[in-house]
Formats: structure tokens, sequence, C-alpha cells
């Protein structure tokens, strides 16, 4: 997978957008092999935790327009094919049930953005540039924009950043509530390990869990998610990461989770 480096260190697997030439722009091939390597993460019980972020000076530049000139040639049934194909790749970030983290460590333009977004902390450079320029290209935004958005920042900012396709900064983008954090650029890649290395030691089953409850919080009527919670509580009693949890209270010292 030359498109997408995997390196894991201390149950923390790093993924690198591996395009520097090209900003990390989005084709088939990269897409699918970050589809793969999420794939093969979600069974891989000595990790329990994931960064994201890109190789060279760029997150992401968004879709390789080489890429997308070539869903011209094909017909709108074969296009939507492709793109629904391509979007295998947010659901599988999405619902990993591990804590992930993306490193925005230069521009993040378009699905190169929305890919961010659909992890569970954003840490971006605070001069990286961020947007949505969709509408400024005559078609909407994809990659999950349309869905991530509005929940994180409400329909108002949603609206403004999606009509007006504007350059934002990552420092900005903290204001609004659109990522976690916006860092100096010198310091982004160790406070994001950290971050990572110390969700790493969290109760893996937990952590997940949670995650999944409140993707769901966002559909569900009360009824349907305490039944949720119910369901997911009753099973999380029975791991072993719970019961030593109790132990480490009991003995007043800080609890040893091994992801189980």
């Amino acid at each position: 997978m030359d498109n997408v480096i995997v390196e894991r260190a201390e149950g923390v697997a790093t993924l690198r957008l591996n395009r520097p030439q090209k900003l990390n722009a989005l084709n088939r091939e990269l897409i699918s092999d970050l589809t793969s390597a999420l794939r093969s993460l979600q069974g891989d019980e000595k990790v329990r935790a994931v960064v994201l972020t890109g190789s060279g000076a760029a997150f992401s530049a968004g879709g390789d327009f080489e890429a997308i000139q070539a869903l011209w040639k094909a017909s709108p049934i074969e296009s939507r094919r492709h793109l629904l194909d391509g979007l295998e790749v947010i659901k599988a970030l999405y619902h990993l049930e591990r804590p992930t983290v993306a490193l925005v460590n230069g521009p993040a333009v378009g699905g190169g953005l929305s890919l961010a977004l659909a992890c569970d902390f954003v840490l971006a450079a605070e001069d990286a540039a961020l947007s949505f320029p969709f509408v400024r290209l005559g078609i909407v935004p994809d990659m999950g924009a349309l869905y991530l958005v509005p929940r994180l920042v409400g329909m108002r900012r949603a609206l403004e950043l999606f009509l007006s396709g504007r350059t934002f900064t990552g420092k900005e983008a903290a204001e609004m509530g659109l990522i976690t954090r916006a860092l100096p650029r010198e310091g982004l890649d160790a406070e994001g390990m950290r971050l990572a290395r110390q969700l790493a030691e969290g109760a893996t089953r937990a952590l997940g869990a949670t995650k999944t409850l409140l993707h769901h919080a966002m559909e569900l009527d009360l009824e349907g998610l305490l039944e949720l919670e119910a369901n997911t509580q009753s099973l999380l009693w029975h791991t072993a990461d719970h019961r030593e949890a109790i132990a480490a209270f009991k003995e007043k010292r800080p609890p040893r989770f091994i992801g189980g």
C-alpha cells in the first residue's frame, strides 16, 4: 500500500496519506488503500488508537482532478458506483471501534477535510488552510461533509462554510467547534501522539462503545438510546478492563487496562 504508510508503536497505529507530490490528493488507489488499512485495524487487538495524517506539506488537497476527470467519461450510473465505492472509507473511519486522531499538518480541502472530520479528535496547525470549495466547482459537498459538519457546528454555520466555499484557518476552525484544537505547527505531531498514546492506554472496548452510542444518540429517540445503553453496559460489566478498574479503585492505584 504505497499510497498509505502504516506504522505501529505503543498500541497506536499511524496512517499516513502518502502522495506528497500531489498534496495527498484523493484518488481511487489511495482511498482503496486507506479503506483496506482501516478495515484491517478493526480486527487488530494490539491497536488501541489510530492517528491519521499526511506526508509532506499537506493533510490532503481533496479530490484528485485527474481522478475526477476520469469520471466525466463514465455514465452517471458508473460514476455513482465509483463514488459509493469511495465513500466506504468514511464509513470505515467513522465506525472504527478505536479512538481516532486526525493531525491536520497542512492544507485540508474538500474531501480531505471531510476525512479529517470523520475522526474523533481533530488537531490542526493554527495556520493550516481549510476549505469546502465544492460549490465553486459546481458540485455539492461530499465524502460525508453534509452529514458531519452540521452536527459539529450547526446548520447556520454549515451553510456559511458550504455556500461561500471560503478558506479558513485551523485556528478559526477550533474557535467555531469544527475541530478539537489548533496548535502551533511545530508542536502538532508531539501533542497528537501524546493524545493517541493516552487513548491507547484506556479501556478500548468502553471507548469504542461510547463512540457508537454517541453516533446513535444523534438519530435515536430517548427510549431507543436507553435500550441500547443498557444492552451495551450489560456487556461491558463483564470485561477484563471493568474488573481492573474496580480493583484499581479498591487498591487506590491507577488502572492498567489491557483493552479487553
